[in-house]
């Protein structure tokens, strides 16, 4: 399914973070310490007027990588109604094209969900270490994907 990719501000991300990523929590747990940050990326996905999905890429270097310009992707959301469509597969392209355009970074890694993992594995990420529990969301799996820029 294709849709429309745009830029967003991080508080229109909120509604689809907060019903299914942080579902029972209070919705103040949807907002990300760098959300707001100059540097942050919010993409929205758009079937016609109605906001489907998000992604949000933060400029924070993988824990290993630490002398290299990294992003991190968090926050990837897609509605129930619109998942296995290939809506995510679609934001994660179009970030990183523009952050290969503005940003130039040596990496990119995140933190996902186990049920995700196939996801991550099919656009280039490698998963990293053991999975890992993040109470009260879950078990967890880091995945790197190095580009290659310089620092």
């Amino acid at each position: 399914m294709k849709v429309e990719i745009k830029k967003i501000q991080a508080n229109q991300t909120y509604d689809l973070r907060h019903a299914l990523l942080r579902k029972g929590q209070p919705r103040s747990a949807c907002r990300l310490e760098l959300d707001e940050d100059s540097k942050s990326l919010h993409l929205g996905a758009y079937e016609k007027e109605l906001l489907v999905g998000v992604l949000s890429a933060m400029p924070t270097s993988y824990p290993e990588h630490k002398n290299y310009r990294g992003i991190q992707f968090r926050a990837i959301a897609v509605h129930p109604n619109f998942q296995r469509k290939g809506i995510a597969s679609q934001l994660i392209k179009q970030a990183f094209v523009i952050l290969d355009t503005q940003y130039k970074p040596h990496h990119i890694w995140l933190n996902a969900r186990i049920a995700a993992q196939a996801l991550y594995i099919t656009n280039g990420f490698t998963p990293i270490g053991t999975t890992f529990d993040t109470p009260p969301i879950g078990i967890h799996q880091r995945f790197l994907k190095v580009i290659s820029h310089e620092s």
